[in-house]
């Protein structure tokens, strides 16, 4: 465990640019990344989103934003273990820092790409209380939409997963352990590349 805070810490005192911005409704938003785990301050968020937006958030819209990080702080400390615990069943230090290395860029990203280009215009959606939102001339709900966008993103995670597993499997062909969880991660894959054309189908509205 020693040996991944210091690959963690070593990442987060080097790769992590602490201010970020993005653009919303022709609004600047600056926000803090505060750490890969926990990502933001939400106190913090709130407050800054707050100022630039002009306008008091609802209770609702708080606790949607909540309950949404909260959400994906547990599932990302989830993927993380796992990704670990996989990685560790080889005995190559350079694998596993190489892995774990990828695996802390590719949170880092997705993270910031998740708050910058879904949350933060979210946030609007459920304090204005919008119903519907347009892309490419379609019409989607807005909850149901972005129910769409979580189950993305973990799918995403779960892609990078199965690619490295699939590496280890090349690298450590006798492991019996790693080939049998490469073939159940391709099914759970399949399941939820399903789930998720269900989940924007049931998003468009008719």
């Amino acid at each position: 465990m020693e040996v991944k805070q210091s690959i963690i810490d070593h990442f987060e005192k080097t790769r992590i640019k602490k201010e970020q911005t993005a653009k919303v409704f022709e609004i600047n938003f600056t926000w803090e990344y505060t750490n890969l785990f926990e990502i933001i301050s939400k106190p913090r968020f709130l407050k800054y989103l707050s100022m630039k937006y002009k306008k008091e958030l609802t209770k609702k819209t708080v606790l949607n934003f909540n309950q949404t990080i909260d959400q994906i702080r547990i599932f990302n400390k989830e993927v993380e273990q796992t990704i670990w615990d996989y990685i560790i069943q080889t005995n190559n230090d350079k694998i596993i820092y190489n892995i774990y290395e990828e695996f802390l860029v590719f949170v880092y990203s997705s993270t910031k790409a998740f708050v910058n280009d879904t949350l933060i215009e979210q946030i609007i959606f459920w304090n204005e209380n919008f119903e519907s939102k347009i892309l490419n001339n379609k019409h989607y709900d807005v909850n149901l939409y972005f129910e769409y966008e979580l189950q993305k993103y973990k799918n995403s995670f779960q892609n990078f997963v199965f690619k490295k597993l699939k590496t280890l499997v090349k690298e450590e062909p006798n492991n019996s352990i790693i080939g049998i969880v490469v073939q159940a991660y391709e099914e759970n894959l399949k399941e939820n590349e399903m789930k998720l054309v269900k989940l924007k189908q049931t998003a468009l509205l008719k």
